[in-house]
């Protein structure tokens, strides 16, 4: 994953550069005639320039912000000739949802260049903390799959956890910089209406948001509800509804995950049906509860931050990725219910799945 973002975030393909720094202006001015000569522009230079996943990426990055700018001043990106079909082949060929997402508007965004919508530094700072949120939780990620099969009396487990552990920290602390620096007045009114959902081939597809982030994966790998528990259904829907925007090859991390058990409860059970907790164990379970402190140093924030924004917005809203606060009520509930099982005496145990 870190080779393809650095790569398209060094690609442009439609030399849009130059002419992405004219978009906060238009979009202050609500120049709608002056955002779709830029969409038309941007799309007419796709059969040229655009031949491959970095490419393709790419494209969809720029166009995402043209489009969403439209669809922010109240005009249907399909407007634009070819807009639609456009973002179809280029979803096909990068294998990536067929609109923006928040890995083409932080973590593909050029440093040097970057795409803006408001050009407010708020703005700035998110795509920052989203960016190096991002990059964080890649070694986090792959400590993880790495955990997959090591049972909880292996020696390895412990470092692969610490890995984790030190991705998810610098993830909470970049989410906390946002929490302190931007108002839920300023996320609510001046940038999140530049996250509209579009509709592509048929199917409403939503702007980029938190539930298309890599602790989606981490959830996946981490305390996933099993068959039988009561989240069970309602996580399946969850998934079904967000793992289409991951990259590919987190897709593919995915299907891998859940071919195996959550390494939560899995580790408990194995604990406790260990008749004596040799210094690896132990050590193991606390580096297992430090990891997730920080999960929950995310998770509880990050369900304030979004309550606090619904507070400020019309009844009935929804966030960037379509949902009420219910859904992060549900994960913050999922997230403490299997912290509180690495708080029971491991002995104890549970009933073997």
């Amino acid at each position: 994953m870190r080779d393809l973002d650095l790569l398209v975030s060094g690609c442009d393909p439609f030399d849009a550069a130059r002419d992405a720094s004219r978009l906060p202006a238009l979009n202050r001015a609500g120049d709608v005639s002056g955002l779709d000569a830029l969409a038309r522009l941007w799309t007419g230079r796709v059969p040229d320039r655009v031949h491959d996943a970095v490419t393709a990426n790419a494209a969809l990055r720029d166009l995402g912000f043209v489009l969403a700018s439209l669809e922010r001043h109240g005009v249907d990106y399909r407007t634009v000739p070819c807009a639609e079909e456009t973002l179809l082949k280029l979803g096909a060929l990068a294998e990536e949802v067929p609109r923006d997402s928040v890995y083409t508007y932080a973590l593909r965004n050029p440093r040097d260049a970057v795409r803006s919508f408001t050009g407010l530094p708020e703005e700035a700072l998110f795509i920052r903390e989203v960016r190096t949120a991002g990059i964080a939780l890649r070694p986090a990620v792959d400590a993880l799959l790495e955990t997959l099969t090591l049972p909880v009396d292996d020696p390895a487990l412990a470092e692969l956890l610490a890995e984790a552990t030190r991705g998810f920290t610098v993830f909470a602390q970049s989410l906390l910089s946002v929490k302190r620096t931007i108002t839920p007045e300023t996320f609510s009114f001046e940038m999140r209406p530049y996250f509209p959902p579009m509709t592509v081939g048929g199917q409403v597809l939503y702007a980029p948001g938190g539930a298309q982030m890599t602790p989606l994966l981490v959830d996946i790998l981490l305390i996933r509800p099993e068959p039988g528990e009561p989240q069970e259904d309602w996580y399946e829907q969850y998934l079904v509804e967000n793992l289409l925007y991951l990259p590919a090859a987190y897709r593919a991390a995915s299907d891998r995950a859940r071919r195996h058990r959550p390494l939560l409860p899995r580790l408990v059970d194995e604990a406790a049906r260990h008749r004596s907790h040799g210094p690896e164990v132990q050590r193991n379970l606390a580096e297992l509860r430090s990891l997730m402190r920080e999960v929950l140093r995310f998770r509880l924030p990050h369900l304030q931050l979004a309550k606090a924004n619904m507070n400020v917005r019309p009844d009935g809203s929804l966030g960037s990725g379509g949902y009420t606060t219910d859904s992060l009520d549900h994960l913050a509930d999922l997230t403490l219910e299997r912290h509180r099982l690495l708080s029971e005496e491991p002995a104890a145990g549970r009933a073997q799945r």
